[in-house]
């Protein structure tokens, strides 16, 4: 059955009311009659309510007065405004409290006018529920509760954002690669007083210095060869709202100072324009590089990164913090699991997955749980389930001779462990085992010669 949308419709005038009611009725609408404003408040409590047509002149409380008082308690419901005693000083008045639209009477006389303002009102209540709806989507998704970590170091991390998000303070994230530098900017700016201002991330190492300059700042039509129409930057994007430098430290010198006049003077210049122009942005940046070993070796300007780091932040890697792996494992498996039937994980897989050193941190991490569950067998992740590359990855960092890896002997090694693991896995039957891997069945065989594998009994 389609949606009918709801409409309160205040009236004093009996007959008024009735037509207003009645040609709503005939258009596809559901009408809820009230006879006064405070009826219609009543029914606002006990109704589920899309939009509100109400007159303006009424005993004891005016439709002005109404739409105040719908405002309080429901600001996402729109108030259309009806009179026969209109002016535009009147309409100008009602729409800057509130009103979506003021209507003279008759309005039998432009229904059809009529029924059009009114499916605008509605189409406007569903977007703005909609954004309302997105909006506590991403500030419960980017809450402090949602950072996942019971290490003393990351609680500490928690304690200062809490402290700062709702402050201007520039903050510099430190971090290797997947450690969630990425996670920490934005739940600063969602839980900041600016969080209903644009968050925009620009990624300082991905465009060449005249790119970001004009990615940044924007550009003057003719400017240089490609400009044909003027282009606001990222910095005017953001304004009101948070701007996050990813990867700060790949920043050119040259643009390095004009990135401090932002910071000092809140204004810049448009590439091709000679007038400043005043920007309201708070700046976080994020790094995988040591910035103040870069301002030692001259790469980084000095009094820049101290501008940048009125709050400092570094997030450890993942093999740091050894204990969060099961939390973020038990996180992960819920998220990507999602829907699909319940996946479990025997315990020796968890402790093997604390062995390993995490080169790619919590990103890493994620990436492994969603290939495990998307590949294992009968619902349970085992050990066999572990990609090779995670084992490769550990013996590449430890097996060494004279300084040189045995690469070509531990790719051999991984190699045959894993072809013997799917062999067993399908009690020694080639055809399986075969499609398992990933390879034809002659392929197979000759790797079974290769490393002279023996038919073992399943134990």
């Amino acid at each position: 059955m389609a949606f009918r949308p709801s409409i309160l419709v205040v009236d004093d005038e009996p007959n008024s009311l009735f037509g207003i009611c009645q040609a709503l009725t005939d258009e596809g609408f559901q009408t809820i009659p009230a006879k006064n404003g405070r009826e219609a408040l009543e029914k606002l409590k006990t109704n589920s309510v899309n939009l509100i047509i109400t007159d303006e002149k009424m005993p004891d409380l005016s439709g002005t007065e109404l739409l105040l008082e719908v405002k309080k308690t429901h600001p996402h419901i729109p108030v259309i405004l009806i009179t026969a005693y209109g002016s535009v000083s009147m309409a100008v008045e009602t729409l800057k409290k509130g009103a979506f639209y003021f209507f003279e009477k008759p309005i039998f006389e432009k229904l059809e006018r009529f029924i059009i303002i009114i499916r605008q009102a509605l189409k406007t209540q569903e977007m703005a529920k909609e954004i309302d709806f997105l909006r506590k989507e991403v500030t419960e998704k980017y809450s402090f509760p949602n950072i996942i970590s019971n290490h003393p170091k990351m609680l500490e991390i928690f304690e200062i954002i809490s402290k700062v998000a709702e402050t201007d303070a520039t903050i510099l994230i430190q971090g290797e690669s997947g450690t969630g530098k990425d996670l920490i900017a934005k739940t600063i700016h969602y839980n900041s007083l600016r969080k209903e201002k644009p968050l925009v991330t620009v990624n300082c190492g991905a465009l060449t210095e005249s790119l970001l300059t004009s990615e940044l700042f924007g550009h003057k039509r003719g400017s240089f060869t490609g400009a044909v129409k003027d282009a606001i930057g990222r910095f005017q994007a953001a304004e009101g709202g948070t701007v996050v430098l990813d990867e700060i430290g790949e920043i050119p010198i040259n643009l390095q100072k004009t990135l401090l006049r932002v910071i000092e003077e809140k204004e810049f210049e448009r590439v091709g324009d000679s007038q400043p122009t005043k920007v309201d942005v708070r700046i976080i940046s994020t790094t995988n590089r040591n910035l103040q070993e870069e301002v030692g070796k001259g790469n980084f300007r000095d009094d820049l990164f101290y501008r940048l780091s009125i709050v400092p932040i570094t997030i450890p890697p993942l093999r740091e913090r050894i204990s969060d792996i099961p939390l973020l494992v038990n996180y992960f498996l819920k998220k990507f699991q999602k829907g699909k039937v319940p996946v479990r994980m025997e315990p020796g897989v968890m402790e093997q997955l604390k062995t390993f050193s995490w080169s790619g941190n919590v990103r890493e991490l994620a990436n492994i749980i969603q290939q495990m569950i998307m590949f294992c067998r009968r619902n349970t992740i085992i050990i066999d389930d572990l990609p090779p590359r995670l084992f490769l990855k550990e013996e590449m960092g430890q097996r060494k001779e004279g300084g040189k890896v045995q690469l070509m002997k531990i790719v051999s090694d991984l190699e045959k462990k894993w072809i013997v693991s799917k062999l067993k896995e399908t009690d020694w039957n080639q055809e399986k085992a075969a499609k398992l891997l990933g390879i034809t069945r002659k392929m197979l065989t000759n790797r079974i010669n290769k490393y002279n594998v023996k038919p073992q009994k399943n134990r």
